[in-house]
């Protein structure tokens, strides 16, 4: 029985195509003229031009955030006659209030004579399925591009489409899976009590970056009702604090990271604990011990030394947890407490 073979999924992204749009626009007067006609006769607006400029990643006016691409229209004598906002979707989903910013956007733009509108390009099936097209007036495919397109930008968009089809697979590392499958025995034998998250890809396939090995926190970590979400996690190394680490994760925590420094200094003192927000967000606070650094493209075999100190730790952090119920229930405290504090900060009615 023959195999079939891997097809990877295109690496093409979404800046890829803003390039494409962008350079078309600007040189290809037919590819430019077809994309216009189509916004004209979608919109309903009359959109004269002898010229065509873009900008990428414009600001938008009246709202916050950027716009793909802003395609500025001029006339005679260098008059603008109008704007086409476009934001370009490949397999991305819309951030907050995103589609609301480009319609706030298009009327703080508009002038007499000088329309400005809002267009999506996206997928056709993207256009089709997405709740959260409203605010665009006018919707171009990319199923559409491919007939004003040849080369390699004709290429291109459809390498974009078969993206968008393909779902996610990850492309397949035997070394990484070993490593993990390795990591997993090693704890079974050393730290039973600790429960490894499965492989989230069905196909058991690991990619090259898979250099976290996830806990299952629920069946880990205790569940008293004061405390927040936890994720609790082992890291080969830290990308972001330049050390590996094994840490539980308090969900919401991070912006009281020095409130609750001041409480623990003197319960970790000695115990190889420390805390850590969580990158720059600050939404998480970590409880975190840092481990030797280990491969995940080598088998656990080699660096069993390593490894094996990380799950200790993590077994000891996992114990402490347990140890602690009063300390962590004045942590909870103290977060209640500085939140209530800001609240009442906020809330104070202006004087006079």
């Amino acid at each position: 029985m023959e195999t079939q073979p891997h097809i990877r999924r295109p690496q093409v992204l979404e800046r890829d195509v803003d390039e494409v749009l962008a350079r078309r626009i600007a040189s290809d007067s037919t590819f430019a003229g077809r994309l216009i006609d189509e916004v004209e006769r979608q919109s309903k607006h009359s959109l004269p031009y002898k010229a065509v400029q873009v900008q990428r990643q414009a600001r938008h006016e009246g709202a916050p955030g950027s716009i793909d691409l802003l395609v500025r229209l001029f006339g005679p004598c260098l008059t603008e006659t109008g704007r086409i906002l476009i934001e370009n979707k490949l397999d991305s989903s819309f951030t907050p209030t995103q589609p609301e910013r480009y319609a706030s956007s298009s009327v703080a733009m508009s002038r007499a004579g000088c329309p400005a509108i809002p267009l999506i390009c996206a997928p056709a099936e993207y256009i089709g399925k997405s709740r959260y097209l409203d605010p665009f007036r006018a919707r171009i495919s990319y199923e559409s591009l491919i007939a004003w397109l040849e080369g390699a930008d004709l290429r291109l968009i459809q390498e974009a489409i078969m993206r968008f089809a393909m779902p996610y697979e990850a492309d397949p590392v035997p070394e990484v899976a070993d490593f993990h499958e390795g990591y997993k025995r090693l704890v079974q034998q050393l730290a039973p009590e600790l429960v490894v998250k499965p492989n989230p890809n069905p196909t058991g396939a690991r990619p090259k970056d898979s250099r976290t090995i996830y806990f299952v926190a629920a069946k880990c970590l205790p569940r008293w009702d004061f405390l927040p979400t936890l994720r609790f996690s082992h890291q080969c190394w830290d990308l972001s604090a330049r050390r590996p680490s094994v840490k539980i994760m308090f969900a919401g925590w991070g912006i009281h990271q020095e409130v609750l420094r001041r409480e623990s200094a003197a319960i970790l003192e000695n115990t190889g604990f420390y805390l850590r927000k969580a990158g720059r967000k600050l939404g998480s606070l970590g409880l975190v011990h840092d481990t030797p650094r280990m491969d995940h493209m080598r088998p656990v075999a080699d660096q069993v030394d390593s490894v094996a100190a990380g799950i200790r730790a993590a077994a000891a952090l996992r114990a402490w947890m347990f140890a602690n119920e009063p300390t962590l229930r004045e942590w909870a405290r103290a977060v209640d407490a500085a939140r209530g504090s800001a609240s009442v900060s906020v809330k104070l009615p202006p004087r006079g």
